[in-house]
């Protein structure tokens, strides 16, 4: 069974006690408070505005917590917090010492760091001609880094094996995510054990 609502006219269940369209009391015994033909009109004008104005608002904070743009655009753009260009490799071996050890060790301009280097690491990682880690070293940026125009040295292994290195990878860690990934080819030239 059903009923009528005798204000709009919705088609309710016969148990309904207000009806979902305007809001009409059924067991509302003073005519006077009865609500307009008008309100059911009303009322769903309102509603879509409440709709239209939740739908902006999320909207909004999307767009904030996205960057603002398309994710494949701003994923393209490079933003360095830390920047450096590797000038060269260096190495060494100590002939004093029994056994021989030998020290290799990375020269670098910093062209861009962040003012406050807390929980910022340098990895430092020498590799052979056929992708083999000799060994790495990691510091803290701030043990590394000292405002200067020069090249800055850091990274130093130091090994028992007479090392050969073909390349360094030089990557920056936040956190302990890493952020900038920096490598050169060495030039072996300017390593004094292999020459």
């Amino acid at each position: 069974m059903s009923k009528n609502c005798p204000n709009c006219g919705e088609n309710l269940p016969d148990d309904a006690h207000f009806c979902g369209n305007c809001g009409y009391d059924f067991f509302k015994k003073d005519t006077s408070s009865k609500p307009s033909a008008g309100s059911g009109f009303n009322a769903k004008i309102f509603l879509a505005i409440i709709v239209i104005v939740a739908l902006i608002v999320v909207g909004i904070f999307f767009a904030i917590g996205s960057g603002g743009g398309d994710s494949s655009t701003t994923e393209n753009v490079e933003t360095h917090e830390v920047d450096l260009t590797i000038s060269e490799v260096n190495g060494y071996s100590s002939d004093s010492a029994s056994p021989k050890s030998y020290t290799l060790y990375a020269e670098a301009i910093f062209n861009k760091v962040p003012s406050e280097l807390k929980g910022y690491n340098v990895k430092t990682t020498y590799v052979d001609v056929n992708g083999t880690e000799i060994g790495f070293e990691t510091e803290t940026l701030s043990n590394v880094y000292y405002d200067t125009d020069y090249p800055i040295s850091f990274g130093f292994y130091t090994t028992y094996k007479k090392p050969n290195p073909d390349h360094v990878n030089v990557e920056i860690i936040k956190d302990g995510k890493t952020i900038e990934n920096f490598t050169q080819k060495i030039d072996q030239g300017k390593i004094e054990y292999l020459n």
